[in-house]
């Protein structure tokens, strides 16, 4: 009778974890538009406080988001923002922030793909341990040393930053678009499956 109610509610946790894991995409869709509704509404509760005027926090909001957008299309049709340029150029010279502003920098451009960033190597490296494969991204080299940083699922920003011997990777020809995208879904995307698993045989 125990063991019969045991397998009732082990059969039960299993289907509870199954229904949870098939709606993972939409509650993080769920959790992604709340969070851009909570930024816009702190954000016009914020202007609305200074203004005093639907219309004109309205217009603020509309105006901030058109210089976003034409920030990207300057970035992305010319390569360089003259706005972009004048900020960094100015944060440059303040001895106090210039190291951190100059690091984030360059991890936006690597995550958002600017620049080099969509051509960034993405590598196979064996992490935690022997013969277990992670993607990671090629973020420097001197000689046979690469600096590595190894993404987490499904968060592909926090990570962990390793010095390994080139001879203890793999290279792919997953983009960094392709690698986030499989951290991102934990595996379900598996984009080149068929190359990677390859190297990893012949390995």
């Amino acid at each position: 009778m125990r063991a019969s109610i045991r397998t009732k509610i082990q059969q039960l946790l299993r289907y509870i974890f199954v229904g949870g894991l098939s709606l993972f995409p939409l509650i993080l869709v769920l959790i992604v538009v709340n969070f851009i509704k909570d930024l816009g509404v702190s954000a016009y509760s914020s202007l609305h406080e200074y203004t005093d005027s639907f219309g004109v926090t309205i217009a603020l909001m509309v105006a901030v988001i058109a210089v976003f957008a034409l920030l990207g299309y300057s970035i992305e049709k010319y390569g360089r923002s003259m706005f972009i340029s004048i900020i960094d150029s100015l944060f440059e010279r303040i001895p106090a922030i210039r190291s951190v502003y100059s690091v984030s920098k360059k991890l936006a451009t690597m995550l958002s793909g600017g620049e080099d960033g969509g051509r960034k190597e993405v590598v196979l490296v064996e992490y935690p341990k022997d013969d277990v494969w992670v993607p990671a991204y090629l973020l420097n080299r001197q000689g046979n040393i690469c600096v590595l940083f190894i993404p987490t699922s499904p968060n592909p920003t926090s990570g962990y930053t390793v010095i390994v011997d080139e001879k203890r990777t793999i290279k792919t020809t997953l983009t960094l678009q392709e690698a986030s995208s499989f951290i991102i879904s934990m595996g379900a995307d598996f984009p080149k499956k068929e190359e990677i698993a390859e190297k990893i045989n012949g390995r």
